[in-house]
């Protein structure tokens, strides 16, 4: 009769201790893994009983004289889980608070921190006595003797049972603490203690919608059979797989032991792990806020269907686009860190603009990369034939050929008579336009002649080939990141490049909130239709709480669309982490300001061993040059990370960057100088818009820009200016330096 298969399988709590113990540690550490892996049973292992602990499944293992591992041991079974790993005493004591046990409504495996479930539990009570005496004239005695439910707060999931919250991944033991949350305060609070892949479903469900709905929505199902005892199985569901990870392979194992481990590697949110192992329909969109993991998302569905193309021995190449070259540049190194190298033969990264050159030039077409001055000289030219009875100046031609007439795909009079003209502030009849569209006739003709193309053209111009010529569907699938900076064009030239509608042919991630470039775009226009396969992610596992929520202010009262011309909330997600408050400095004189920012990068170098997980950004490329120069002088190391290159994490240097640079990048400390009036919004692009409405339109952009660049920073974020501030930043926490 043969052996029972053994499975070890590592938490990502352990992953993250490991990560952590100093180099001559780590490599004990690892060489104990394998042999650990090798025979679990191994009675040179010595387990020990963690005396006072919560559950007596948990052991402790000896690594040398100082470093212990803890793992979950069964008294009968073969599955095994390594839990944490850290110096003795902090080991102990980690493996005392916690137990580890199978969720007995939806099946998953959990650890739950029980002495800071017990504090939870009387945190949130206290929050919503707290809240309830702010809102009633109750003494305190009163609200004490009060339950929850009648103070005047009640709690946020009183129409959920039990079993429905622990289908939703809240385990046993935060049931209670759960039920006490009364406020979205509290729930902020609350969410970092419990497991991730029940935050999505608090959240929504403390905006008030239905639990069936969410679970629903979360694809929750609760399992026919769940054996409390058979970890194995538990390891097997979505929900265990965001924090454990079974090791199946020796070489695998080598590489993740070997180098400290980046988490999005190897661990999926349940949420992001149901978008990606999946087969689609039809084309997916899935919108998140800053450090949802969207390109995380992204980049494991490109691998997946790589990895499925390669299991059916079938042709077929996946096209991994986005708007921005610099982006494309970092996805294609992010992704050597997760595929095979014959997963990455099939996957081609390019940013959108760079793959219609390259296939334009392919079919023959003389394609110019564009010249400002050549525009120019066909503008000065164009402009010639204008009706000078309208009173139109060229600023207005300008911004209606780029609004109205390459936004809407117009070629011909009758194209751009009938297209919208949404935001443009002038009003035009219809004979006006047709007394401007010579113009614009005249604009594109010497264009042609100079071999130039808008990019909106070339796009269309590569649809019209493709469809013209019946050329085969170049790719089998598309993944398409930050798709909230890409125009009609660009995807209706996504749909053709793909064919006809088919199953896993689009996926598209993006957030209309960090809409640096362009307008709005509804997709099913586009021919792209989405409807039934939308999804959201809400869980912010880079920023801090108070830098989203600081940053999400920089947006009040603006509305964003859901790119199918619906809206976007930013209400429904939140971060995992806390820290501090944003840090707002104001000066008098830019000398000051330039001292402050040199003494704070030097603590940080001081305290941190270097700068090169700290970036200060500057609006502008003439920004950036100056604060590198300002910081040279000041004895700094510097690194300006430009767009046709990824970062290099080995490199010790301080960052610096413009604000459209850093996007998609993240650091643990963002500086931002520099932020007067002039700055954001940019007063020299600001003065050339031409009407109100145009100037409304920059200003959102410049909003979501400041957006964008503060919610790169996972730890701390510091804003500072002297003179005037920008009327984005707010007043609640500014201090005078």
């Amino acid at each position: 009769m043969s052996e029972p298969r053994l499975t070890v399988a590592l938490s990502s709590d352990f992953l993250k201790a490991l990560n952590k113990l100093p180099e001559k540690g780590r490599s004990k550490a690892a060489s104990f893994v394998s042999k650990f892996r090798d025979n679990p049973r191994s009675t040179g292992l010595n387990y020990e009983r963690i005396e006072g602990g919560k559950d007596p499944m948990i052991r402790s293992l000896r690594v040398d004289q100082d470093i212990r591992c803890i793992v979950r041991a069964p008294e009968e079974g073969d599955t095994y889980v390594l839990l944490w790993i850290d110096k003795h005493d902090d080991a102990y004591q980690w493996a005392r608070r916690r137990t580890c046990h199978v969720n007995r409504v939806n099946g998953a495996l959990q650890v739950v921190d029980v002495e800071a479930a017990e504090v939870a539990v009387g945190d949130a009570i206290a929050a919503a006595v707290s809240e309830a005496l702010a809102k009633s004239s109750s003494t305190p005695q009163q609200a004490e003797a009060t339950p929850v439910a009648a103070t005047g707060s009640p709690s946020l999931f009183a129409h959920c049972d039990n079993d429905q919250l622990m289908l939703l991944g809240v385990p046993e033991a935060l049931l209670p603490a759960v039920r006490a949350v009364c406020s979205d305060e509290s729930l902020s609070r609350l969410i970092q203690w419990v497991p991730k892949d029940c935050v999505d479903g608090l959240i929504l469900l403390a905006e008030g919608r239905p639990i069936e709905a969410v679970i629903e929505e979360l694809e929750r199902q609760r399992p026919d059979h769940i054996d409390p005892d058979d970890l194995a199985a538990a390891l097997e569901t979505p929900e265990s797989k965001a924090e454990f990870l079974v090791i199946t392979d020796d070489d695998e194992l080598e590489a993740m032991l070997a180098a400290p481990l980046e988490q999005w590697r190897v661990f999926l949110h349940p949420s992001q792990r149901r978008l990606v192992e999946r087969d689609w329909s039809g084309p997916v969109r899935v919108l998140g806020g800053a450090g949802t993991g969207k390109t995380v998302v992204a980049m494991h569905r490109a691998r997946w269907l790589a990895k499925q193309l390669n299991k059916s021995e079938t042709s077929g190449r996946i096209l991994f686009t986005t708007y921005t070259r610099n982006l494309a540049t970092d996805i294609r190194s992010s992704l050597t860190k997760i595929c095979s190298p014959a997963e990455l033969q099939r996957i081609e990264v390019i940013h959108l603009d760079g793959w219609v050159s390259t296939f334009l030039k392919g079919q023959g077409l003389p394609v110019r990369v564009f010249d400002e001055n050549a525009r120019k000289a066909c503008w000065d030219l164009a402009m010639a034939i204008a009706d000078t009875s309208l009173g139109l100046d060229r600023r207005f031609y300008e911004e209606e050929w780029k609004e109205v007439v390459l936004a809407n795909g117009c070629r011909t009079q009758p194209e751009y008579l009938a297209a919208r003209r949404v935001g443009r502030g002038t009003r035009l009849t219809r004979q006006n336009r047709a007394q401007i569209w010579p113009v614009f006739d005249a604009m594109r003709m010497e264009l042609r002649q100079r071999g130039l193309w808008e990019p909106e053209e070339a796009k269309q111009a590569a649809t019209d080939l493709i469809e013209k010529s019946a050329l085969d569907a170049r790719y089998t699938s598309v993944v398409v990141d930050e798709a909230q900076d890409l125009d009609i064009a660009g995807f209706s030239l996504l749909r053709t490049i793909v064919g006809g509608a088919h199953a896993n042919d689009l996926f598209i991630v993006g957030d209309p909130h960090q809409r640096i470039y362009g307008k709005p775009v509804v997709l099913s226009r586009c021919g792209i239709e989405i409807r039934g396969r939308s999804r959201k992610l809400r869980i912010n596992y880079r920023t801090t709480e108070e830098t989203r929520a600081w940053a999400t202010a920089v947006l009040h009262g603006l509305d964003f669309d859901d790119l199918d011309g619906g809206l976007d909330p930013a209400t429904d997600y939140r971060s995992l982490l806390h820290g501090d408050e944003p840090l707002i400095k104001a000066f008098v004189d830019p000398a000051e300001e330039q001292q402050f920012l040199a003494a704070t990068l030097r603590q940080i170098q001081q305290e941190q061993g270097g700068l090169a997980a700290t970036c200060v950004i500057a609006r502008t490329k003439i920004g950036v040059e100056k604060l590198n120069h300002a910081l040279k002088q000041e004895g700094f190391s510097t690194r300006i990370i430009q767009k046709d290159e990824s970062d290099d994490p080995s490199d010790p240097a301080l960052r610096l960057a413009t604000m459209h640079r850093v996007k998609g990048l993240e650091f643990d400390q963002v500086f931002i100088p520099g932020l007067d009036v002039a700055q954001m919004p940019f007063r020299f692009e600001l003065e050339q818009r031409p009407d109100q409405l145009s100037r409304e339109l920059f200003e959102k952009q410049e909003r979501s820009l400041l957006h964008v660049a503060a919610t790169r920073a996972k730890k701390r974020v510091v804003i500072s200016y002297s003179g005037k501030p920008s009327p984005f930043i707010g007043s609640s926490n500014i201090s005078t330096g």
